[in-house]
């Protein structure tokens, strides 16, 4: 679904950001991408539908060139990306206009636009208020309506650039919940880029960037058990990984894998019971 091969890149000011980064995405997979401020996992974000072109290597998306001018419309039809500050996304003062911005921009004819909307709208539960202003909504509303304007238009993969650093732990789990049911629900790609360790739970696999390279590419249960190692990149484990860890130290239990506080509740009480 998305090829990357030997990509980097170099900002106008001379900056570089990304180096010799290789990887592929396959339809369906849920990924995460995490890396300190500066790692370069933003920008790589942006090369995925051509907001960004590399400086050398190429990205393609279902076997069109990122760099082809001709194939840009339609890779940024199987490419929506949702942002961190969805203020920038809403163009419209109602929000069943702004979810239609994009399909309408498409050509999408009006009976299959209205479904499209409905259909977005109810897939981030946002169908109450689709007359109600967009600038009157939280901001993890307004964010549920962003990801409803990139999926009115149907993409086959969805990336989330640090779409929930704006919210509260609340906002950021909810968001989170959503785009795990759309991954299983609708079979959509799903890229998330985050600093947010926990949100990184659960998800297929993990890909950990660190000075515009790929520093670990695993499941979470792989990368996780790398505690030291993320740490040492100004990275950390999920706070339940990190009880996990401690409990380990300390010779109160072995935890083995698990990456939840029920897993380690688990373990706990399975191991009293033993006692």
């Amino acid at each position: 679904m998305l090829s990357i091969k030997n990509v980097s890149f170099t900002y106008d000011s001379g900056t570089p950001a990304l180096s010799d980064v290789s990887l592929e995405i396959k339809d369906g997979e849920f990924v995460c991408i995490v890396g300190h401020n500066g790692s370069g996992k933003s920008t790589l974000a942006k090369l995925f539908n051509g907001l960004l072109l590399p400086s050398s290597g190429t990205v393609e998306v279902n076997g069109m060139d990122t760099a082809d001018d001709e194939k840009t419309l339609d890779i940024r039809r199987l490419v929506g990306m949702v942002f961190q500050n969805p203020d920038n996304q809403i163009v419209t003062t109602v929000v069943r206009e702004d979810v239609a911005f994009g399909p309408e921009n498409l050509g999408i004819p009006t009976d299959e636009m209205i479904i499209r909307v409905d259909e977005a709208l109810k897939a981030v539960g946002m169908e109450s208020y689709a007359e109600s202003a967009p600038h009157m909504l939280s901001g993890g509303q307004k964010q549920r309506i962003a990801i409803a304007g990139m999926l009115a238009m149907e993409p086959e993969i969805l990336v989330l650039d640090e779409a929930t650093a704006m919210l509260d732990p609340m906002g950021r789990a909810d968001i989170i919940r959503i785009v795990r049911d759309l991954n299983r629900e609708k079979h959509i790609t799903v890229i998330m880029i985050t600093q947010y360790m926990e949100e990184a739970v659960g998800v297929d696999r993990v890909i950990v960037i660190n000075n515009g390279s790929i520093e670990m590419d695993g499941t979470p249960a792989e990368i996780f058990s790398h505690g030291d190692e993320l740490r040492a990149i100004g990275l950390d484990v999920p706070p339940a990984v990190e009880l996990r860890e401690l409990l380990k130290s300390r010779g109160i239990a072995d935890c083995g894998s698990a990456m939840t506080l029920e897993e380690i509740s688990d373990n706990l009480c399975r191991s009293l019971l033993k006692n």
